[in-house]
Order: C-alpha cells, then sequence, then structure tokens
C-alpha cells in the first residue's frame, strides 16, 4: 500500500525521537496549541511535540506557547536560549533534573 507523503510525514511526527523512546511524556495543551512534551528521566532534557493541527502557524508564537507547555508538563523552568526547533518539534534544558 502506497500513502501520501503527508501521512508519512504525519506518522513520523508522532514518534518521540530516538533518546526519548520509552520515557515519561504528557499532553499540554497551551492558549489553543496542544503539546505532548517528553522528559528524559535523570536529565534536564525534554522534547516537545506539537500535535494540534494549525494552520501556518507562526514560529514565535508556537515556541512562547510550547516554553509554557514545557514548563507546566515539568513543573520546571526552561533554560534561556536553550528553546530550539520548529513549529512542530522542539527540544529544551530545564533547571531541574527530571524524575
Amino acid at each position: 500500500m502506497k500513502l501520501h507523503p503527508f501521512l508519512w510525514l504525519l506518522t513520523l511526527s508522532a514518534c518521540a525521537s530516538p533518546g526519548f523512546l520509552g520515557q515519561p511524556s504528557e499532553v499540554v495543551t497551551e492558549a489553543g496549541s496542544s503539546f505532548r512534551v517528553y522528559m528524559r528521566s535523570g536529565t534536564g532534557m525534554v522534547e516537545a511535540h506539537r500535535i494540534s493541527p494549525e494552520l501556518l502557524p507562526s514560529r514565535s508564537l508556537v515556541l512562547a506557547k510550547a516554553e509554557r507547555a514545557i514548563a507546566d508538563a515539568t513543573g520546571c523552568l526552561v533554560i534561556a536560549g536553550s528553546l530550539k526547533g520548529d513549529q512542530a518539534i522542539l527540544s529544551a534544558e530545564v533547571d531541574c533534573i527530571l524524575p
């Protein structure tokens, strides 16, 4: 069966990066955008995947929402300058060690 390229992208975007496979995650909704926040146990590393469909989302708005979603999910603050990524997948470091 051949899938449309968009369906492959959608399927792949639902998966955590290899370093976050099997790690705890939490879904957080922030100002209309939903994120699945993956937390690497024993570190301060997180990855946030925007899972809500949005038409041409602003990168700066998505980053601001993701930062708040990460803080809500982890109970920690995002270290300034560590939030990187695009409108779909972002990575950051928080100021605490995750359980």
